[in-house]
């Protein structure tokens, strides 16, 4: 259900009662091949039932005027149910798993299937169909304070087999707990220990001590649990996938040995910022203190469908939207909408429909959403998981492709302690192109650096093997002529996620010699930056 292309309508059901087959027949085909109405960029509608009557050549009308009318409505759990993305669906549904509400929601019937085993096994087995999207759903699930809740139903086996997946999946072995617990050493509980990671990656320590709003939604969790836990593993890949996914790739048991010392300990290394002198534990103690409960509030409820008539059909509808990606407008209040516009941030807050943390996803789902006053977030820590905005330089994600190569992979990695984030090789390359610091899609590197402002860029250690780097671009892209600044010349607009990042530009942007240089070819998942990049062109 969950693997339907973009722009897809899937019936559960048809019945159609008529007087002659024909009629019957006709109207199955023209289902078919129907324009539906748009669900929305990246929705997923659930609706139970369509229900019209009238002439056989008025039904194929009235069912999609029926479904416009739904689909502009809000949520009605007995009626219509809308999640804004893939993600936000598969939060829902594994809240309800673990609550044993699936199996009540008409909605969910596509994974019934799932139903009949043990919860563990089967939010393994739903994970597992989704890999590459769990940072997103993981994020979703904090919102809602139901992140400890969904992985702590898993057990130590599953969520192991889960870990070993994603590890394969970022192209390395899965270090056991015996070779992360040799790096840790028998002290770690209160030693002096040097730190596994302190002399090679100093520049990492300080980014992870930036950001410690995304290191506080796993604390709860980890506390629970032993360092040797399947759970304790998957929660610590995830976020070293997030944090340094080119360092975890190069050297994962040392990376997997300094987050776990993260949660066993303070760490006593000094950022060159305010938090110098904060341990990562206490600091994190500080941020959660801040945080406040949010309340429910009522959703306005859909009418029920048009019942009566003579020849009659009804179907169970889903419809996903036009678009196959994660990236969605934000959900809750702390989490902003960044958008940019001719090359100045315009930060906006929209308006909110609150859950409260106990609240089912039936009956508190997506609330239209409208922007609202203008911000701009203090800390590098306040900015949004999802999120879009406007850019002049999206060309600069061409080289996305670039680094993709393996001759660029394996520099990437021989030089990982040096430069650990693929964000910051793609920045220090798009300098040798004459990349515009003032554009919006440079503050978003910024951020995920985890720096408070783009000017502190400079900070970066130059690009390594800068020589060697030049003259691989000279020889893959110097005879068709791209390799020039108007490279990156391109206007677009970028949705991200935790675990995607999408440019959206027009068709007119293709430009042949661009697609003959390979550049901009879906770049997909890419381990080495933690996300899945996708290039779409109207």
């Amino acid at each position: 259900m969950t693997k339907l292309a973009a722009d897809s309508v899937a019936i559960h059901r048809l019945t159609v009662r008529a007087g002659q087959q024909r009629a019957a027949d006709n109207l199955r085909d023209f289902l078919q091949s129907a324009d539906w109405p748009d669900a929305g960029q990246d929705n997923w509608v659930f609706i139970r039932r369509l229900h019209v009557s009238g002439a056989a050549r008025q039904l194929p009308r009235q069912l999609l005027d029926q479904t416009r009318q739904y689909l502009t409505q809000s949520n009605n759990p007995e009626q219509v149910m809308r999640f804004t993305s893939l993600a936000e669906l598969l939060a829902a549904l594994l809240t309800d798993l673990v609550r044993g509400r699936a199996g009540f929601n008409w909605y969910w019937r596509r994974w019934a299937h799932w139903f009949e085993l043990p919860v563990s096994r089967a939010i393994s087995g739903i994970v597992s169909e989704h890999l590459t999207l769990l940072p997103a759903v993981c994020a979703r699930l904090a919102q809602r304070e139901k992140l400890a809740a969904v992985c702590l139903s898993l057990n130590d086996s599953d969520a192991r087999q889960l870990a070993v997946e994603l590890a394969g999946l970022s192209g390395f072995r899965l270090p056991s707990s015996l070779e992360i617990a040799e790096l840790l050493g028998s002290e770690i509980y209160g030693a002096e220990r040097p730190h596994p990671l302190a002399a090679g990656a100093q520049a990492w320590v300080e980014q992870l001590y930036r950001r410690p709003g995304f290191l506080a939604q796993w604390r709860t969790l980890l506390q629970e649990l032993k360092v040797s836990d399947g759970r304790y593993q998957l929660a610590l890949l995830l976020i070293g996938q997030e944090a340094a996914p080119l360092l975890l790739q190069q050297q994962p048991a040392k990376v997997l040995a300094f987050l776990s010392s993260c949660f066993a300990s303070p760490l006593q290394v000094k950022p060159k910022h305010a938090i110098a002198e904060l341990s990562l534990p206490v600091l994190v103690d500080t941020i959660q203190g801040a945080v406040q409960p949010q309340q429910a509030k009522p959703l306005p409820q859909a009418p029920p469908a048009s019942q009566a008539g003579q020849t009659q059909a009804q179907a169970d509808v889903k419809l996903k939207s036009n678009v196959g990606v994660e990236n969605q407008t934000p959900l809750s209040s702390d989490v902003r909408r960044y958008i940019a516009q001719n090359n100045k941030n315009v930060r906006q807050q929209p308006s909110q429909a609150p859950i409260a943390a106990d609240a089912s996803f039936a009956d508190s789902s997506i609330r239209a959403l409208e922007p609202q006053q203008s911000l701009k977030p203090k800390l590098a820590m306040e900015r949004p998981e999802f999120a879009e905005f406007l850019t002049q330089q999206g060309g600069l994600l061409y080289l996305l492709n670039m680094l993709n190569r393996p001759e660029m992979r394996g520099l990437m990695l021989e030089h990982a302690e040096t430069l650990p984030s693929g964000w910051a090789w793609l920045y220090r390359l798009g300098q040798e192109l004459q990349l515009e610091e003032d554009d919006a899609l440079v503050d978003f590197i910024a951020l995920q650096l985890g720096l408070d402002h783009s000017a502190e860029l400079v900070q970066l250690p130059p690009l390594p093997a800068r020589a060697q780097v030049l003259s691989l671009a000279e020889r893959w892209y110097g005879k068709t002529g791209v390799w020039q600044p108007e490279l990156l010349a391109l206007a677009g607009q970028i949705h991200y996620s935790p675990s995607h990042i999408d440019l959206y530009a027009p068709m007119s942007a293709i430009r042949l010699p661009v697609r003959l240089a390979g550049l901009d070819i879906n770049p997909g998942w890419l381990p080495w930056l933690g996300r899945v990049v996708s290039f779409h062109y109207d």
